[in-house]
């Protein structure tokens, strides 16, 4: 996912938590790392160049979504702060090293292009705790099995779709393995100018080790 963002400033360890009096479409994730991110800003670069029907994602916005929300109401979010924190205390950092890219639904039907990691368990093993700590929000089952990816970009139209689907097929991002310590939780507005995320809180990674 991509879009403007807010900020709290850094992560603490107790995940300082901004309230909000009306209930707003939130999710979870996890932060780029800083040399994968420039990876994609780099073939963004290009993949611009390319005429095609599509969206590409900004790389000053992009994120690991660990869990989508949807509309949250303020009770509900700050029940489930609660419950991230002592998750994120009780995880240690990640470390995260890019794998494949890949499509959704499938590469010959592409309609999102993603990147996503390698040896990705400790990932998955966070999505899952993130997503019991949901359910035991109030919040219904995830609609979808997660997939750890970050988004790259969308196929909007015909046009250019086959050069611009084949582009990042054939990507391979160099930036190998950095760490990750903190996990967001964001809420989201849409506006004319695309989402518009603010971070609700962020919490440290393993603060409870």
């Amino acid at each position: 996912m991509t879009g403007r963002e807010g900020d709290l400033g850094a992560a603490t360890p107790g995940g300082e938590f901004r309230r909000l009096d009306r209930p707003v479409r939130s999710f979870v994730a996890l932060p780029c790392p800083p040399g994968l991110r420039a990876a994609v800003a780099e073939a963004r670069r290009r993949w611009r160049s390319i005429p095609a029907d599509a969206k590409w994602s900004d790389p000053e916005r992009i994120h690991l979504t660990l869990r989508f929300l949807g509309d949250a109401s303020p009770r509900a979010l700050a029940e489930l702060h609660g419950r991230l924190a002592e998750t994120a205390a009780a995880s240690g950092s990640l470390t995260l090293s890019p794998g494949e890219t890949g499509a959704f639904p499938h590469w010959r039907r592409a309609r999102v292009l993603w990147v996503g990691f390698e040896d990705a368990g400790a990932v998955d093993r966070l999505a899952e705790r993130v997503e019991a700590d949901a359910r035991a929000s109030g919040f219904e089952p995830a609609e979808r099995p997660f997939t750890a990816h970050l988004t790259l970009g969308r196929i909007k139209g015909p046009r250019g779709s086959r050069p611009a689907v084949e582009a990042v097929r054939d990507w391979r991002p160099e930036s190998g393995a950095e760490e990750v310590d903190e996990m967001i939780l964001y809420a989201s507005e849409l506006g004319p100018a695309g989402p518009s995320h603010t971070a609700l809180a962020r919490y440290r990674l393993g603060a409870g080790a």
